[in-house]
């Protein structure tokens, strides 16, 4: 007979039992070796940089410093916020593209250094080469604002009023190729008509000329016009983004104004220098978009005038595709487009 349904001799057992062991040892060893794919990559770094363009204070500086503040919380490690203003925000975008590509250098940016300045200026950089976009923090209407000296309560009126007096009628702005400049430009375009531009050095001189009524209108930043609107210094005649803002709930929106295709918010997104692996990209705009999510973060991103957003980055890529060409022909129209 043979040994079916008989035990194994002790001995055997044992060396069987000690072998099967050493296997599964050996097993978890091998396992351990491998690569953990679903780990996190290797970010953030101890320490990392925000840079920005503009001066401490403004409204994008204080967004990017609310986030950064956020995303502190959440990893852990340490976000700075450098502010390197000059030529127009260029400066800032000059410095990223030439940082590692590692994730642990952002630029914080607006729309002219991305979008306009490469089209009216010889940068060193090319942003949709040496950029890899994020996603946009926040979006920030303007408001169209005129003189009480200028008479009028509406757009309706204010149009009527250039379209009857072709370069009568002048607007101020912070210089060519701003969003102020070319939002009054795709304003006096819809009308039907020509206005003259005055360009001043700072967003409070510009303003200041409407106050006084040496400009008969402008498109301001909400955070540096509300508190005028309020003082009743100047006559809110619309604001140039889809949506009512929640503190001005009686000025209408462009589009409900007559002027349906001159909503402009401004925005302020993240960016990293090329070559940034796509996990570590995924990474930061899954942090940077729950920082935005939180509704704490929420309310004070409103208080400095900005609406939340944290729209997908392949979105807000194919969104800055279109806003080359949404703005080039206006350029190439003020002949500002550089040769």
């Amino acid at each position: 007979m043979g040994f079916r349904g008989r035990s194994a001799p002790i001995g055997a057992r044992t060396f069987m039992l000690a072998a099967f062991a050493a296997a599964l040892v050996g097993a978890g060893s091998a396992q351990a070796q491998q690569p953990q794919t679903s780990q996190a990559p290797p970010w953030p770094a101890r320490q990392n940089t925000i840079v920005i363009g503009f001066g401490a204070g403004s409204s994008a500086d204080l967004l990017t410093r609310i986030i950064a503040e956020g995303l502190r919380r959440r990893t852990g490690a340490t976000f700075i916020v450098e502010n390197k203003p000059g030529a127009g925000g260029n400066l800032s975008v000059d410095q990223v593209v030439k940082s590692p590509a590692d994730g642990s250098v952002m630029l914080a940016s607006i729309f002219a250094p991305i979008i306009v300045n490469p089209m009216t200026m010889n940068v060193t950089y090319d942003a949709f080469k040496q950029l890899q976009p994020v996603t946009i923090m926040g979006t920030t209407p303007s408001v169209l604002v005129s003189s009480k000296k200028l008479g009028v309560t509406n757009v309706a009126q204010l149009s009527e009023l250039v379209k009857a007096n072709p370069g009568k009628y002048t607007y101020s702005s912070v210089g060519l190729g701003t969003i102020g400049h070319l939002s009054m430009e795709m304003l006096a375009d819809q009308v039907g008509s020509k206005m003259v531009h005055v360009p001043f050095r700072s967003t409070p001189e510009s303003l200041n000329a409407v106050v006084q009524g040496e400009v008969d209108v402008a498109t301001v930043a909400l955070g540096t016009v509300e508190p005028h609107i309020n003082a009743d210094a100047v006559i809110s005649l619309a604001i140039t983004s889809r949506q009512r803002w929640p503190s001005l709930p009686n000025v209408p929106t462009v589009a409900e104004a007559g002027i349906p295709d001159m909503p402009v918010d401004a925005w302020c997104a993240l960016f990293l220098p090329a070559g940034v692996p796509k996990p570590i990209v995924e990474r930061i705009y899954n942090e940077v978009k729950a920082v935005i999510d939180d509704p704490d973060t929420q309310k004070r991103i409103m208080n400095v005038f900005y609406r939340p957003s944290g729209i997908p980055t392949e979105q807000f890529n194919k969104m800055l595709h279109a806003e080359v060409g949404q703005w080039r022909p206006i350029l190439d129209k003020l002949g500002l487009l550089k040769k």
